[in-house]
Formats: C-alpha cells, sequence, structure tokens
C-alpha cells in the first residue's frame, strides 16, 4: 500500500544510517517494532495480578503453608535424625 507522508529528514537519515534500510523499509520496520512492542504491553497487562500477591490470590500464612506440608509429609517414613528430633521435643 502506497502512502505519503512528511517524515522529519534527519530522522529519516538516522535510521538509515542505522539500520542499513532504505527510507521505506525503515519507516516499515519501525512501524512493526511499534506494533509488537504495543501486542507485548497487552500481553503483560493480561498477566497482571497473576500470582500469590495479585488481585485473584492472598498470601499464604506460614500456618497453612506447615499445615499442608505436615499433611503431605504425615504417612512418609521418617529419618533416624528425624526420630531422634522428635524424640528429644517429646522429653520437654
Amino acid at each position: 500500500m502506497t502512502r505519503s507522508v512528511k517524515l522529519d529528514d534527519q530522522l529519516v537519515n538516522n535510521a538509515e544510517k542505522i539500520t542499513g534500510l532504505s527510507d521505506a523499509a525503515a519507516v516499515e520496520e519501525a512501524l512493526r517494532i511499534l506494533v509488537k512492542n504495543h501486542e507485548l504491553g497487552q500481553k503483560v497487562e493480561e498477566m497482571r495480578g497473576i500470582g500469590w500477591h495479585g488481585r485473584h490470590h492472598n498470601s499464604p500464612s506460614f500456618e497453612s503453608l506447615a499445615k499442608e506440608f505436615r499433611a503431605l509429609t504425615a504417612s512418609r517414613d521418617h529419618t533416624p535424625s528425624e526420630v531422634l528430633m522428635r524424640e528429644g521435643r517429646d522429653e520437654r
């Protein structure tokens, strides 16, 4: 598609020097980058709020994490050092 636009000559010359592209190709590349950056910004914005500290989740408390950990490890065999630590805790 052919368009007629007035561009700053110095800006176009700098773009040609930097990229090694013709004026039309440099403008086209700049537009591609502009669109890609906008799309990336939208994707980042869509991801906002994901995770514990986002608007959809609460940060778990230490107590809730410890309870979950105890439930996950309750049925496994304990190592000898864990057995000794439990015995020592029971004596106190």
